[in-house]
């Protein structure tokens, strides 16, 4: 996991902060950074997180990271040290990350920093010296095409990152090492051939829209969503 990660920093970021520094405009962004914000509700309400308590200091750990079945079918829960840090779902066309920002009160859309680089998301606030998620994306990501907004709805931030390889498989969302060398972003080897089926089923609905392929079975291993029929 990045060092430079710090997924309490929304819970204690000083949320009355400058958010008009000419250090965070969109025109200090980078040619491939793609940010499309949306107009956006206010989040009315606090909510609590999980720490750890360390010499006094309140701080998040970083060792224990796990992938969940998510709120919807198809969705997956990346968590970190028992804290939902985001949910993410994919289809052959994109992959959707959705993050809970009810701990920020009174945000806006402009209020946010987001970055979509072709192998990198990063997300914080404006006026804040450090960011949220800063982290690699499992492949690569069409900037020009991906987007985000604020639900002010469901208090949800979804960023949206648009696949340059069409129909292909990504077993994360985002993708990083923890301390022990291993990724707990990746989804297991039964979860990765879940998602290959579902997406093998959505191509074949593409291809034959007068047909129901919602409950078509797979005898053995499905095939790669991406490279099918070589098309």
């Amino acid at each position: 996991m990045s060092a430079l990660n710090d997924y309490s920093k929304f819970d204690t970021l000083d949320c009355n902060g400058n958010s008009s520094s000419s250090d965070d405009d969109e025109s200090s962004l980078a040619p491939d950074q793609k940010i499309k914000p949306s107009s956006a509700s206010t989040i009315p309400q606090q909510h609590q997180q999980q720490y750890v308590s360390s010499n006094n200091k309140t701080q998040m750990t970083h060792e224990h990271a796990v992938v969940k079945e998510g709120s919807e079918v198809g969705r997956y829960v990346y968590e970190c040290n028992g804290r939902k840090i985001y949910e993410w779902e994919q289809s052959l066309e994109e992959v959707n990350i959705y993050i809970d920002v009810k701990g920020l009160p009174n945000k806006r859309a402009a209020d946010f920093l987001i970055k979509i680089q072709s192998k990198q998301l990063s997300i914080g606030l404006k006026g804040n010296d450090r960011l949220f998620i800063d982290e690699p994306t499992f492949s690569k990501v069409n900037t020009s095409e991906s987007s985000w907004y604020l639900d002010g709805d469901s208090n949800t931030l979804h960023v949206i990152l648009m696949k340059v390889h069409r129909g292909e498989t990504w077993e994360a969302a985002l993708v990083g090492k923890q301390s022990n060398g291993d990724d707990g972003r990746l989804v297991d080897p039964v979860t990765k051939e879940k998602i290959k089926q579902n997406l093998m089923r959505e191509r074949f609905q593409e291809e034959n829209p007068g047909f129901d392929f919602r409950d078509a079975q797979f005898n053995g291993e499905a095939p790669d969503p991406r490279t099918f029929m070589n098309n």
